[in-house]
């Protein structure tokens, strides 16, 4: 059975990475376009500035943790493939002589 946990981890990378760049640059359109600061100022200011605050963190971690993940799992592929036996590593069956060629005792 073949190990999928660079396959796993490179696609979670891939999408870590694609999730973050939309992150970064669709997240603030839409949040400008949900929170109004013209109805309440005040209550639309505190909600954008908090989420603002999140995301900002959230969009420092993500892409920086996707490309890692990609860079992991390239690295597993690279050790999976060298970490295989080859015929040279492989050991050496015996081989029981030929019935003519035994000796009784």
């Amino acid at each position: 059975m073949r190990d999928s946990m660079p396959k796993r981890t490179l696609w979670w990378g891939i999408g870590l990475s694609v999730g973050g760049a939309l992150m970064i640059l669709l997240v603030p359109q839409l949040m400008y376009g949900t929170v109004s600061p013209q109805t309440q100022p005040e209550v639309g200011q505190t909600i954008l500035s908090i989420v603002q605050l999140v995301l900002n963190v959230v969009r420092q971690l993500v892409l920086p943790l996707g490309t890692a993940l990609i860079a992991a799992s390239l690295v597993m592929f690279y050790l999976g493939g060298r970490s295989k036996p080859t015929d040279d590593d492989r050991p050496k069956r015996w081989v029981l002589p030929e019935p003519e060629r035994r000796t009784e005792r």
